[in-house]
């Protein structure tokens, strides 16, 4: 991937911005077993493994890494609800995640993050084709994926994931 300086991004109703040092204890706020799942498993994270987090994302931003990763935010109250990341995966194509705290979900803030995302990649990476991967029974991802204009490819393949059971591969374009 080729990238921008760090850059925030907006609809009306989320901002994406990358995460700072500052944003470490509202990440930890909005953590849940469903979070921890991705970020962190199989214990909560603690302050240092978030302060860790953000230090290497925000290299990666620098470096022009292979990783970019916003915070989303929720426009009207400045609320973290999520985040979003865009991980090269070589070849023009890079993966795409999102994680959106509990109390957020099912609100459009998940949908509205992987659009910007998207928006992102297509404007200032050198990426073709957009990847995510969600477990096959987590109906609201599921949905993020497709109301964000992904398709359903198939089934992923072991390389793509270490979570045990079904896993799923949406595409874009």
């Amino acid at each position: 991937m080729v990238a921008t300086e760090a850059t925030e991004l907006e609809d009306g109703v989320v901002c994406l911005r990358p995460l700072q040092p500052a944003d470490a204890e509202a990440w930890l706020a909005g953590e849940d077993d469903e979070i921890r799942r991705w970020f962190q498993a199989p214990r909560a994270s603690t302050r240092s493994d978030v302060d860790a987090a953000i230090a290497a994302w925000t290299r990666s931003w620098q470096s022009d890494g292979r990783v970019r990763h916003f915070g989303a935010w929720a426009q009207e109250s400045n609320t973290l609800v999520g985040g979003v990341e865009l991980r090269s995966r070589g070849e023009d194509s890079a993966y795409l995640s999102y994680q959106v705290f509990a109390p957020h979900r099912r609100k459009g803030y998940g949908t509205r993050a992987v659009r910007l995302a998207v928006i992102h990649a297509e404007q200032a990476l050198t990426v073709e084709r957009l990847v995510i991967i969600t477990d096959a029974g987590n109906l609201g991802s599921r949905g993020v994926a497709l109301a964000a204009g992904f398709r359903l490819e198939g089934p992923a393949d072991p390389y793509e994931h270490i979570e045990i059971g079904p896993m799923l591969r949406f595409v874009r374009p």
